[in-house]
């Protein structure tokens, strides 16, 4: 039975595969790897070198932020503690935010009634909606 024989290819020269020198192109202008490059030296291979992804539109986080909040109006809701929990009960059966459900409240109320003609609902006592 004929021994198991491994082929290996020749290295051309033994100081080749202990060449550990960072290549010719690296940080290196275009005209001298153009020299370099060829028989003679390391070839650099095309990298990531002009791709640069697209430019940010902020500066930062707080600039991101800030243009956030300068493109919409806050508005902070008080009421009774009961309507309140009647608001988290309804936000919590549609798995939704308070937000989305007042958002979506007041989005119908202005679609479904002319406010300037009809008012308010309910009696006003002292100045305050009852």
């Amino acid at each position: 039975m004929p021994a198991l024989q491994l082929l290996l290819p020749e290295i051309a020269a033994p100081e080749a595969a202990n060449d550990c020198h960072p290549p010719v192109c690296a940080g290196a202008s275009a005209a001298l790897v153009a020299q370099v490059g060829g028989e003679g030296g390391n070839q650099c291979e095309p990298g990531n070198e002009k791709r640069r992804g697209r430019k940010a539109v902020h500066a930062s986080a707080a600039a991101r932020k800030a243009a956030y909040r300068a493109e919409k109006a806050r508005v902070d809701f008080t009421d009774k503690p009961e309507i309140v929990a009647t608001l988290n009960e309804i936000a919590a059966d549609l798995d939704c935010s308070k937000n989305e459900l007042l958002q979506s409240l007041v989005r119908f109320a202005l679609t479904n009634r002319n406010w300037k003609q009809v008012g308010l609902y309910g009696a006003r006592r002292n100045g305050v909606l009852q």
